[in-house]
Parts: C-alpha cells; sequence; structure tokens
C-alpha cells in the first residue's frame, strides 16, 4: 500500500456552543481525575526520562560496520528458523493449545464466582500478553499497530483500575471504550478463538477481556476498592448512574486527544519511515483489501486526503458505539446478551478457521501431504488419496 507524499495538516473545529450541561459534567471529570494520587511524581519522572533521552541521542557510537552486524543478524535468524523443525512446533503449538485452554477455563470461573475480582486475572494477562505482542510486532515489524485505539483504550482501562480507581469519569469512559468500539471490533475484525494461536487469543483478549472487566464493574463492582470511599450518597449515585452525554459525548475527550496524535505519528512524523521500510499499520491493512468497505471509502478520496477520510470513518464508528453502549449501561440483560453474542462471533470464526483453513494450511506449513479419509474418497468417487499442492501446482 503506497503512502501519501504528503498529508494535510489535521484541523478539527470546536461546536460552537457546548451541549446542554456539559460544562458541568467536565469539570466533575476534572474534579475526579484530580484525586488521582502520584500523577504529579509520574510527570517528573516523565520529565527526567525525557532528558535523558536528550543525552542518549548526543552520544557518539563512532563508525560502525553496520554490514557486519546485518551479517550477524541473518546468521542469528538462520540459526533460529533451524531450531524451527516439524515436531518442535507440533510440540509448541500443542503447549500453546493447552495453555490457552486452561486459561480460558480459569477465567470463565473466575468470571462466575467472583467477578469483582476479575480485573486481577485481566491485569496479569494484559502484561503477559502485551510484553508478547510487542515483541512478536516488532521482530515481524508490525510494531506500529502498537498505537492503534484498542492499545491505548486496554492502558487507559489498567490505569483506571490501579491508578484513579474511584473516578467516576475514567469509570463511564472506560465502559464506553470497552462496551463500544472494542467490542465490536471482536465482529468487525473477526477476532477468533483459536487456543493454538498466541496472536489470534491476543487479539482476542485485547477486545473482548476488557469489555467483561467494565461488565464486572457496571453490575458487580468490587465494594471494597470502589464504593468506601464515597461516603456520600451524592457520591454513590454519580458512580451508578450515567446520562446520554457521560456515555456517548465526554469519552470523545480522550478519544480525540488519541486521534490527534496518532494521525501525527503515524501520517505525518513517521510517515516516511513507514514507507520505506515496509511497516506495518492498521491503516495498511484496511485498506489494502480493495473489496472492503473501508478500502472502498477510503479510495473515493485523492490519496493526500486518504487518512484524513480514514480517520473521520474511525471517528464516526467509534462515536455510533458510544452512542449503542448507553444500552448496554441501562439494561444487564442487553449488556449480558452482547457480551454472549461477541463470545458466539469469535467461537464462530475460530470454528470456521479450524475447518476452513487451518487444516490445509497447517499440514502444508509443516511439509506434510494432506491425504482425504477413505470414507470420503469413496463418497466422492476418488480412488487416490488427495494431496496438498504448493503455489506452483507440485503435488508436495
Amino acid at each position: 500500500m503506497r503512502r501519501p507524499e504528503s498529508s494535510p495538516n489535521l484541523h478539527i473545529s470546536a461546536p460552537e456552543s457546548p451541549p446542554a450541561g456539559s460544562g458541568s459534567a467536565i469539570n466533575s471529570a476534572l474534579a475526579d481525575l484530580a484525586h488521582c494520587h502520584g500523577l504529579s511524581s509520574a510527570f517528573e519522572s516523565a520529565s527526567s526520562l525525557g532528558s535523558t533521552l536528550d543525552d542518549y541521542e548526543q552520544v557518539d557510537v563512532g563508525d560502525l560496520d553496520w554490514s557486519i552486524l546485518k551479517a550477524q543478524r541473518q546468521r542469528l535468524k538462520a540459526k533460529l528458523q533451524q531450531q524451527f523443525t516439524p515436531g518442535k512446533i507440533l510440540l509448541r503449538d500443542k503447549i500453546t493449545f493447552m495453555a490457552g485452554t486452561v486459561s480460558a477455563m480459569i477465567s470463565a470461573y473466575w468470571l462466575g464466582f467472583s467477578p469483582a475480582t476479575f480485573y486481577r486475572i485481566y491485569t496479569v494477562a494484559a502484561f503477559v500478553l502485551l510484553f508478547t505482542r510487542w515483541a512478536l510486532y516488532k521482530s515481524k515489524r508490525q510494531h506500529y499497530y502498537l498505537f492503534d485505539f484498542c492499545y491505548m483504550a486496554n492502558l487507559l482501562l489498567l490505569f483506571h483500575i490501579w491508578i484513579c480507581p474511584h473516578s467516576a469519569f475514567l469509570h463511564k469512559v472506560t465502559f464506553a471504550y470497552a462496551a463500544g468500539p472494542l467490542a465490536w471490533s471482536v465482529v468487525a475484525f473477526r477476532n477468533s478463538l483459536v487456543f493454538h494461536s498466541v496472536d489470534k487469543i491476543t487479539s482476542l483478549f485485547l477486545h473482548w477481556y476488557p469489555a467483561c472487566v467494565v461488565w464486572t464493574e457496571r453490575w458487580h463492582p468490587d465494594v471494597h476498592s470502589r464504593e468506601t470511599t464515597a461516603k456520600t450518597p451524592e457520591a454513590l449515585k454519580k458512580w451508578h448512574e450515567a446520562s446520554f452525554l457521560e456515555i456517548a459525548l465526554l469519552p470523545m475527550i480522550p478519544y480525540l486527544i488519541w486521534a490527534v496524535l496518532y494521525y501525527i505519528k503515524i501520517f505525518m512524523v513517521s510517515s516516511e519511515k513507514i514507507q520505506k521500510r515496509g511497516y506495518e499499520t492498521l491503516f495498511r491493512y484496511c485498506t489494502e483489501n480493495r473489496k472492503s468497505a473501508v478500502s472502498k471509502f477510503v479510495a473515493r478520496y485523492p490519496t493526500k486526503y486518504q487518512p484524513l477520510a480514514y480517520m473521520g470513518l474511525h471517528l464516526t464508528l467509534t462515536a455510533a458505539t458510544f452512542a449503542v453502549a448507553k444500552i448496554w449501561w441501562n439494561y444487564y440483560h442487553a449488556h449480558t446478551f452482547f457480551l454472549v453474542f461477541v463470545l458466539s462471533m469469535s467461537s464462530w470464526n475460530g470454528a470456521s478457521f479450524y475447518f476452513d483453513v487451518f487444516a490445509h494450511r497447517y499440514l502444508a506449513q509443516l511439509g506434510i501431504p494432506a491425504r482425504t479419509p477413505k470414507r470420503m474418497q469413496e463418497s466422492n468417487g476418488q480412488s487416490s488419496p488427495t494431496r496438498l499442492q504448493d503455489s506452483n501446482g507440485k503435488e508436495q
């Protein structure tokens, strides 16, 4: 996918007059965030880190023979590839399948037995899977995916859980994110429940687990960490009630901050680097398939305006899911049914992958000829086993 040579500056105009009640809602949100502890020290640490990075950039590394480093890297890559024999790949995937199945059973039990503390298992899994995703995507030149909205939403949820657990503003914002665009992404991106694939399980985790966490926070809150400090009836009411403004509009504030920073990073600052080095991005993924609805919509615009068209479509769909999330906030049974529906779609996608794609592709990866069972041969009138063919049409 070719990147635009230049991208116009992103300009977002503020509305002439805020919606009714927005001033008090925003002031209330700021007041909630003001109670978060340790933020000032965090900002000081970030400032110190910035100065450290500036010093690092001034270090003179001298003349390095980059060709030697490249050759060593290629030799190391070749040795690693030699380690992945068919037997080792099978063992690795069996272990991954077992771990994925056990973790799913533990998560289901935990969600039913102690929903108020489900955020704890989510936190542990988030750190493990996000670190694994970063390492794998970095090696595959796909690490620019980590700038996408779903990662920001997961980090904000972790921030809310452990840094500002009493913030009603973050409680409602993270609910809108997780019950809105994150949950719907399982359907839109066909996330699959494929236990042997760390990549597919991680993608499903990023979108479905946060939806479970906010379900527990909404309907089964942890009274020990959430409500004991809410000493007044007004504070409890503020936690449990939400207007359409607070679910559908206020979450747009952090979203727009992310959108502006994302646009600057992906389409302006790092655009040339992404093009030259062939890095993968969600924009490229969504627009490469010319048959997809997103690609057809973006292709209507001139090349230099396509990033803006993509971000505009992203904003519109996100806002629509925020509005629908208000239904999940109001009705327990509707919210629960929605989660079951999302999980059912991921299970269907996983079944489709295993039976339609995986069987043939996996055997081809291991270099094993795929044979049709004898019963199927007889029913199809075949007299000899069917073998997979490679890209040149030759039997393997």
